[in-house]
């Protein structure tokens, strides 16, 4: 099947994600400031692009030159992050490539993750977790993986009940849905048994 034109700017993105979010946490290191830059390019994402969509069309669109871009980022960003995130922002408008910034961001998460022994686990729930059960189960998660976990959680009314757990690409099933399916599938395959058997009786038979 070929590639749609949204899938491969997508997977563009994906990798130009990850050359700038090496080249971001380079130079956080040299400032010691890693967790800190990493952390202003998630809320950067979060709180800035995920609520003023007319902003982020602003620093995306091509219709404006890098030049005319920069006014635009010191107004919204001058002393509101760390001069080295700010130094980045302009650095990645100068190459046109502000469209990439949530690549960036959750490559620039997942680089650091890495390199501080740490893994990123999904945990999706049928309902809200209580902040006592998401640290058993973080506590639990980091048993099992023997690394520290970084715990993200998200809803999914689609589980009925238990939880699904992602770690990287991996998916571990506990949900009631899963079981409730697996059941389904355990009496089908029952039902057709026991047809397949009659049939047999039946030709036997005549």
């Amino acid at each position: 099947m070929a590639k749609s034109r949204h899938d491969t700017l997508d997977a563009g993105r994906q990798h130009l994600g990850s050359v700038y979010a090496k080249a971001l946490l380079g130079a956080a290191e040299k400032a010691r400031q890693t967790d800190l830059v990493v952390e202003e390019l998630e809320a950067l994402v979060s709180d800035v692009l995920d609520k003023l969509p007319t902003l982020e069309e602003a620093l995306r669109t091509p219709r404006l030159t890098h030049e005319e871009r920069l006014p635009i980022l010191d107004k919204a960003f001058g002393g509101r992050m760390s001069a080295t995130t700010l130094t980045f922002l302009k650095v990645v408008s100068k190459h046109g490539r502000l469209d990439c910034l949530r690549a960036i961001a959750r490559a620039a998460r997942k680089q650091l993750d890495t390199a501080r022994g740490r893994v990123e686990v999904l945990v999706e729930s049928a309902a809200p977790l209580s902040n006592p059960l998401r640290e058993r189960i973080k506590g639990r998660l980091s048993q099992l993986l023997g690394r520290e976990v970084v715990l993200k959680t998200a809803v999914n009314a689609d589980l009925l009940g238990g939880l699904l757990v992602r770690v990287g690409d991996t998916v571990y099933d506990a949900s009631l849905s899963a079981r409730l399916k697996r059941m389904e599938e355990v009496t089908l395959d029952h039902t057709k048994q026991q047809l397949r058997q009659s049939l047999s009786r039946f030709a036997v038979s005549t």
